[in-house]
Order: structure tokens, then sequence, then C-alpha cells
């Protein structure tokens, strides 16, 4: 793999010395963005697998308690009204974090 960049490194100085250096960086920088942007996709897919599996019918949460999600990140808080799964949602790229409330 080493051995192959040797002439690719050779080529590249070679078209951007003579033609122009943005014939050089525009692909790599157009190869960049395209990683970045299937790993943002992966991600999104990877993080939705366990809905495929359903885990039954959804339910209310009982009048009885008050389920809060709060970001450690940002402080946003979500208010859970219907529990379709146990797992907490995710919010600044981590895992929200669960408070019960016991209401009288």
């Amino acid at each position: 793999m080493i051995l192959l960049l040797i002439p690719a490194i050779a080529i590249a100085v070679v078209i951007g010395i003579n033609v122009g250096w943005q014939w050089v960086l525009a692909p790599l920088l157009a190869f960049a963005l395209l990683r970045w942007s299937i790993a943002s996709l992966r991600v999104l897919v990877t993080d939705a697998k366990h809905l495929e599996t359903g885990a039954g019918e959804a339910a209310p949460v009982g009048a009885d308690e008050r389920t809060l999600f709060w970001c450690e990140e940002c402080g946003t808080e979500v208010l859970l009204l219907v529990r379709g799964t146990s797992r907490a949602p995710s919010h600044c790229g981590q895992r929200m974090h669960e408070r019960t409330e016991i209401r009288n």
C-alpha cells in the first residue's frame, strides 16, 4: 500500500505544478466529504437497528409516574408520554439519562 503512494504523490505533484493544484486538492476534498457523509449515514442506520426487532406494542406511561430524559451535554429534557422501547433516546451524540418521578 505504501509503495502505491509514492507514484501517486509523484503524479499529484506533476499535475499540481503543470495544470494547477485545484486539480489535485478538489478530488481529495470530494473524497473526504464523501467518506464523512457515508460515515454519518452509517451511524443513523446502526442506531436504528434495534427498532427492527420490535419488542411489542407501545404502551402509554401510567398517570402516577413522570419520566424525563435529560441530556448531560446541553441540558435538553424530554418528557416520555408513550414507552415504545426500554432504550433511552440519543441527543448530542450520546444516550440521555432517565429520571422517573412518582407523583402522588
